[in-house]
């Protein structure tokens, strides 16, 4: 009995130590991973394209990265772009936080107000990748979303890894729609990341192609103390082109109590900061170089605008950001007989990716830089952060300047149009002189297009556009058409006193301001000012007495 008991208690201690055993093996021979290979490639070429991806752990629901995907990577802060770390080719690209309010500006910009940086992209994070990946994963449900920019269809799918699985996934990027192929191409107005090394420009490049952005306006930003994100040269000699993409160096400078100023394509930066408050000094030097001048954030307060904008210094105003429509001073500008192309900018990288709001340019069917620029000094562009926008008055699109007889026919055309994958279109309107004359709004769920057409009379000179919104909260906005029923102005409107008198206060308040302030420069730089403000006051001036 005692050997039988002495047997029990032996078992017993086996079974326990085996049980142990079995536990530490757990513990320390998980089930095994799995692996994903993924492959990105064009339809209309079949060749492996780059593109935005983000891949979702659907347990903790954080993004991972190849390749290893065991941890969830950090995310890329604002101040990791001003020094960035090296890049080799084949690297993917920033973790940028696509989603989500972080109230901290250096994580992501507060004025997403924690919506959707694109629309229709509602992962967490995005990255880019140029080449197919391989990464090791956790098995479990998983979910991969893959973008490239705003003509190709996005793909979202989700799935489950098995222990040990090794799943292929050949990705399709397909367009819906082929804007270069109607003459129209893309470009972002507002990128911020030094050009020192061929490493950083084919670093942009490659993030270019991933969005689908042709044009990519590089701009070194200043302020009155100092300059950032340098830039390695300026003018045709240092842009850098691949393929129908291109790089071209620009200036977001002067930065100050006034707003912020942009130039692209210029020969060399201007930059005086003796005279920095004096913003035509940077605006008449950039046209004087052939470049062209705009003024940036347009949605925000620009208390500068006034002073410029009527002294027909400035080419195009940057409308549309961080998913939102600055029309209200844009409108103001047009209204007085101010010719301003409709540009946007990601205002990367507070922005979140490039081209996540874009403006597109048309050139018709041969692209290059130079004629890009020409286009949006012409006025023939549009914005959007996803639905497309066709717009015509008299067969004329954005930009031109008709003058018919008085009362003659006016033949307006609008299009949008766009996919459910990205937002399909909600609302359509054309608007004169910022009031809505006709629109016209989905009737039915799912409807990829809408259109207007119609007839009116050239009774009063008008500027005209179109504009559009989507299910999904996409944007698109025209640049204008100016009619001009023989010749005249037209700010011949019964609302220009008005008009005139806003603005007049503005710099009213603006030379308070100044008042208040102290002049350290050397040369008197808030005397200038006032000079120029007065020189504003002038011009508003005179509108009354030419109506």
């Amino acid at each position: 009995m005692r050997n039988i008991a002495r047997f029990k208690v032996g078992a017993i201690r086996v079974a326990g130590l085996a049980i142990l055993a079995w536990a530490v093996y757990m513990v320390a021979d998980p089930a095994p991973d799995a692996t994903l290979e993924v492959q990105i490639v064009d339809q209309s070429s079949g060749q492996p394209v780059p593109a935005m991806v983000c891949l979702t752990s659907l347990a903790d629901g954080l993004w991972r990265t190849p390749p290893d995907g065991h941890v969830s990577p950090p995310y890329s802060t604002t101040r990791d772009f001003y020094d960035p770390k090296p890049w080799k080719p084949g690297e993917i690209g920033p973790v940028r936080v696509t989603n989500g309010e972080y109230h901290n500006n250096e994580i992501r910009s507060t004025s997403f107000q924690g919506g959707p940086a694109t629309p229709f992209w509602k992962e967490p994070a995005a990255y880019f990748v140029s080449r197919p990946f391989r990464i090791r994963l956790v098995p479990g449900k998983w979910r991969l979303a893959v973008a490239r920019g705003i003509e190709f269809l996005p793909v979202f799918e989700e799935f489950t890894l098995a222990p040990g699985e090794t799943r292929n996934r050949k990705v399709v990027m397909k367009r819906w729609v082929d804007m270069p192929s109607k003459g129209w191409y893309s470009g972002d107005g507002h990128v911020h990341f030094p050009r020192l090394t061929p490493e950083q420009d084919e670093f942009l490049l490659t993030w270019a192609h991933a969005e689908d952005v042709h044009v990519v306006n590089v701009l070194r930003m200043g302020d009155a103390r100092a300059t950032y994100f340098e830039q390695k040269g300026y003018g045709k000699d240092f842009r850098k082109q691949s393929g129908d993409y291109v790089l071209v160096t620009g200036q977001e400078d002067p930065r100050d109590r006034l707003g912020h100023t942009i130039a692209w394509n210029i020969t060399a930066p201007i930059r005086d900061t003796s005279r920095y408050l004096v913003y035509d000094t940077m605006f008449d030097g950039a046209h004087a170089q052939g470049a062209l001048t705009g003024w940036a954030h347009v949605s925000w307060d620009s208390p500068g605008m006034p002073i410029d904008l009527i002294r027909n210094k400035v080419d195009f105003c940057e409308i549309l950001q961080f998913r939102r429509l600055g029309l209200d001073p844009y409108y103001r500008f047009l209204n007085l007989d101010r010719r301003l192309a409709a540009a946007a900018g990601s205002d990367l990288p507070w922005g979140n990716s490039m081209g996540e709001v874009r403006m597109y340019a048309y050139t018709g069917r041969t692209f290059s830089a130079d004629a890009w620029f020409d286009a949006v000094k012409r006025g023939r562009t549009f914005v959007s952060n996803g639905p497309m926008l066709e717009f015509t008055v008299n067969g004329e699109m954005p930009g031109a300047q008709l003058e018919p007889r008085k009362n003659g026919p006016l033949r307006i055309r609008a299009r949008a149009w766009a996919p459910e994958a990205t937002g399909t279109p909600q609302r359509l309107e054309v608007v004169s002189n910022g009031a809505v004359i006709r629109s016209v709004e989905a009737k039915r769920a799912g409807e990829r297009q809408l259109r207007l057409d119609f007839t009116t009379r050239a009774d009063s000179s008008q500027w005209i556009a179109a504009r559009v919104t989507t299910t999904t909260e996409g944007l698109a906005h025209s640049s204008p058409v100016f009619v001009l029923p023989g010749g005249q102005h037209f700010w011949n409107r019964p609302d220009l006193p008005a008009a005139v008198e806003r603005q007049l206060k503005t710099l009213d308040n603006l030379e308070t301001k100044l008042a208040a302030m102290n002049d350290r420069s050397p040369i008197g730089e808030l005397a200038i000012v006032r000079e120029r403000i007065g020189a504003a006051r002038e011009a508003y001036r005179r509108l009354l007495q030419e109506r």
